[in-house]
């Protein structure tokens, strides 16, 4: 005959969670859903204390809970700064890569193909005003410089960085901030092959970007971008891979002639 009596210990004994959690699981949900976005500064440990209506404490052992599992990063002097959770992950395998086979940066201009035409598209249908003045802001800066220059390099960056960020999805905005630490190896080829005298040419593929994002136009969004990134991938493959891989493979180069 069965025993009848009951299991021992099957529940646990239900208590209330613990402050530092509830405030954990705040600043999670305000990453994920994009109010407190990637680069962003956090409020003082006495602020957010105050805001909350918790102790100092509590908020120090959220911050350190979100920080280990590399939601945000505590910088001495800077302040407590947002971060993606991805973007440890990916930086250096994909730098390191970028840095040691140049030829695997035609690989990195895929992905960028697929990713940020995507981005335009959705930006197309998701900008506000205020992303419109950032991507204008953007372009006008860059009219000032010169490709390969730093400042230039910066300000690209920025606008293809707007673009995602205009197109309101989280995890873009996330998987694109997770992206920038590669894009250093990326324009050390691309300072070679475009030079100022494509300065032009490449100020009207931007325009034209942000004009069909502008007007709404997701199918001439998604098209303007991925013409301009076929057009660096085609200079990159001339101007810079081909003369590379002859100085590194001289007998290759004789045979093929």
């Amino acid at each position: 005959m069965k025993s009848s009596s009951k299991p021992q210990n099957l529940f646990s004994t239900v208590t209330p969670r613990k402050i530092p959690d509830v405030v954990y699981k705040q600043l999670v949900s305000l990453i994920a859903n994009g109010r407190l976005k990637p680069g962003e500064r956090l409020p003082s440990e006495r602020d957010m204390a105050a805001d909350m209506g918790v102790s100092r404490q509590s908020i120090r052992e959220a911050i350190n809970k979100a920080r280990t599992v590399g939601l945000i990063d505590v910088r001495q002097g800077g302040g407590t700064i947002v971060v993606s959770s991805v973007k440890e992950h990916l930086k250096t395998p994909l730098a390191i890569i970028l840095e040691e086979q140049a030829e695997k940066i035609l690989g990195f201009l895929d992905i960028r193909k697929l990713f940020e035409t995507w981005c335009a598209e959705k930006a197309a249908v998701a900008a506000k005003p205020a992303d419109l003045r950032a991507m204008l802001d953007l372009l006008q800066r860059m009219e000032k410089l010169q490709p390969g220059e730093a400042a230039w390099e910066k300000a690209d960056l920025s606008f293809h960085s707007a673009i995602a960020a205009a197109s309101h999805n989280v995890i873009a905005i996330h998987i694109m901030e997770a992206l920038r630490a590669s894009f250093n190896s990326y324009f050390k080829a691309k300072k070679f092959a475009l030079g100022p005298e494509r300065k032009d040419l490449l100020h009207r593929q931007h325009q034209g970007i942000f004009m069909a994002i502008k007007q709404k136009s997701q199918q001439a969004a998604k098209t303007r971008m991925m013409e301009h990134l076929e057009y660096v991938e085609d200079v990159i493959r001339r101007d810079f891979l081909k003369p590379r891989r002859k100085r590194s493979h001289p007998s290759a180069a004789v045979a093929s002639k």
